[in-house]
């Protein structure tokens, strides 16, 4: 296995799941705040930031890249945090899981 150097600065490529639209706009504005881009589909993505009430059954932690899920637990996400989690405990997560860490 290849050791690769972390890099604090890394932009990701995160996927969004929330089915609320407005709630898909807050969590956009906070990634490009965080200094990541966009994906539009997950599997262009680094990394997924699922809303608890965007992904339930939607099956994007098989297959597909990390998934870290605000408010909802589902079964092999790499990463699990509060509904209200602040910017930079999802800006820590989200890097920690595309590192292939679970949170």
């Amino acid at each position: 296995m290849a050791w690769e150097e972390p890099r604090p600065g890394r932009r990701l490529r995160v996927a969004i799941a929330a089915a609320d639209p407005v709630r898909r706009l807050g969590l956009a504005a906070l990634l490009a705040r965080a200094g990541h881009d966009l994906a539009e589909a997950p599997g262009g993505a680094d990394v997924v930031l699922a809303d608890g009430e965007g992904f339930e059954g939607a099956g994007f932690a098989s297959g597909g890249p990390p998934l870290v899920a605000l408010g909802t637990a589902e079964a092999g996400q790499a990463g699990l945090l509060p509904r209200d989690a602040a910017p930079a405990q999802i800006d820590a997560a989200l890097r920690a899981a595309a590192a292939g860490l679970v949170v």
